[in-house]
């Protein structure tokens, strides 16, 4: 009889890759496991055949036993720390210009458009729609100005199930023509977004919200410290707001914060005005001193990194990339981010990447590889966003957000003969698909424990509505 995912209470039988947690880098191979999920959350994890054996025999006859296929494993969701929804309608252009003019040439024009609720809402289905097939689970996103737009971000997220940290943008200053809002504005709109989004998830609160409220002062050369203040203030006047922007991204921005604030750095002014929490991430912070990455880690406050975008946006002699391992040394939370449309690609596999060959580059620095990537990208995410409580790998109490892996789709193949004796298939089969892999090789991607993307038929992208329960052809093989 095929295993039934309707009910509250299933478990899966195969492979799994995760993020060893207190450990940067490490990465738990588990070539036979068992996971059991209550209501969402993980309930129970077994590594072994004989552990698994015992742990098979003594579940309930409620639970539903599903088994991977044997070129078939589970990864933790993915966690984007830094995207901006509206720009997801010309990624992959506009790669020709540095930072400042490219947000007047690209940027500001079409993040304008999304005044136009029914065209936001048309970029915002298409943009989570392909977060979740790449198999980002979470991520921190900027919307737009725009308190409507905003708001059909937020119930993008919760109709289609992504895990989601969003904002309003706030810009009351050097903006675009149409494109810039008084103070009063920014803030009180801001204030609407917030109520907004604990209003749209009655019942739920605190980490157990799939869409959590943010105030995102876009970035220091938007905001008057009026602005910067009054953010400040509110976010500290809950503990339920987090907050987002850019630091110490490029040269020209730089240049730009130091002729409005003389001899003074992006982490100076944030922390003046109470916005490094322990529940803020700020974007790139390529250039971070020693005492700027101590305040961080003082404060809590995570890093995106965004290799990709930090190499093309700069456009400058000179180094360019995040400092990762010095970060992790220094006691910095940082996460990965793709940074669309600053980084062409939404796949935070691309960003994986993208940092292993930026380190290579400092020769002054230790190497990235990929298992310290993605253990950035998981549960480096969830410890940068303050959610590591909840997301980032497969301990026993967290919630389950995961995704199928399959390995012989998509671009690449595989061939066990060939795989040298000292190396596990699964370390192999895992490899691989953080250098290789695609949304072909995502078979199914869950949020709470809700199948959210069924691609288990050949070549379909069909994604679940939030509403729909589980199916059981996300796993293929079934036993009861």
């Amino acid at each position: 009889m095929a295993a039934n995912l309707d009910q509250a209470a299933f478990a899966v039988k195969g492979r799994f890759v995760h993020a060893v947690s207190g450990s940067y880098g490490e990465l738990e191979y588990a070539e036979d496991g068992l996971l059991v999920v209550e209501d969402g959350v993980i309930k129970a994890v077994y590594k072994g055949a004989v552990a698994v054996g015992v742990a098979l025999t003594n579940l309930g006859g409620n639970t539903s036993v599903v088994e991977l296929a044997s070129d078939e494993f589970l990864v933790p969701g993915l966690i984007d720390c830094h995207v901006h929804a509206a720009q997801y309608a010309y990624a992959g252009t506009a790669t020709d210009k540095p930072l400042m003019q490219w947000l007047q040439h690209y940027t500001f024009p079409a993040e304008r458009r999304c005044a136009d609720v029914a065209y936001a809402r048309k970029v915002y289905a298409s943009f989570v729609e392909r977060l979740l097939r790449n198999g980002t689970t979470a991520a921190a996103l900027y919307a737009t100005i725009h308190v409507p737009a905003t708001k059909v971000l937020v119930d993008t997220c919760l109709e289609k199930g992504l895990r989601a940290v969003v904002g309003k943008v706030c810009m009351d200053r050097h903006g675009a023509e149409d494109y810039e809002e008084t103070t009063e504005a920014a803030l009180a709109g801001t204030k609407e977004c917030v109520e907004y989004v604990r209003a749209a998830q009655p019942g739920a609160a605190g980490l157990g919200r799939l869409v959590q409220p943010c105030v995102v002062p876009r970035f220091i050369p938007t905001c008057t410290p009026e602005l910067l203040k009054a953010l400040g203030e509110l976010a500290n006047g809950a503990d339920d707001i987090w907050v987002q922007s850019h630091a110490s991204e490029t040269p020209d921005q730089m240049a730009f914060v130091d002729s409005l604030h003389p001899g003074q750095r992006c982490t100076e002014i944030f922390d003046g005005h109470g916005l490094l929490t322990n529940k803020c991430v700020m974007a790139h912070c390529v250039y971070l001193d020693d005492r700027e990455m101590d305040v961080f880690a003082k404060r809590g406050t995570g890093v995106a990194c965004c290799p990709l975008s930090n190499g093309l946006l700069s456009l400058s002699p000179g180094w360019h990339a995040f400092p990762i391992h010095k970060a992790q040394r220094a006691g910095v939370r940082v996460g990965m981010g793709t940074d669309v449309a600053g980084g062409y690609a939404s796949s935070l596999l691309s960003a994986c990447r993208h940092a292993v060959v930026a380190s290579k580059h400092d020769h002054d620095a230790k190497d990235v590889d990929y298992k310290d990537a993605f253990w950035a990208a998981t549960l480096g995410g969830a410890r940068a966003l303050g959610l590591e409580s909840v997301l980032g790998n497969f301990e026993v109490g967290k919630q389950f957000d995961a995704c199928k892996i399959v390995c012989d789709n998509g671009a690449y193949d595989t061939f066990p003969e060939c795989i040298p004796a000292c190396t596990g298939r699964l370390e192999h089969d895992f490899e691989k698909f953080v250098n290789l892999g695609d949304d072909r090789n995502v078979a199914a991607v869950w949020t709470q424990g809700v199948l959210r993307v069924d691609n288990a038929s050949k070549n379909s992208k069909t994604l679940v509505p939030a509403v729909s329960s589980m199916s059981a052809t996300a796993f293929g093989v079934c036993a009861d």
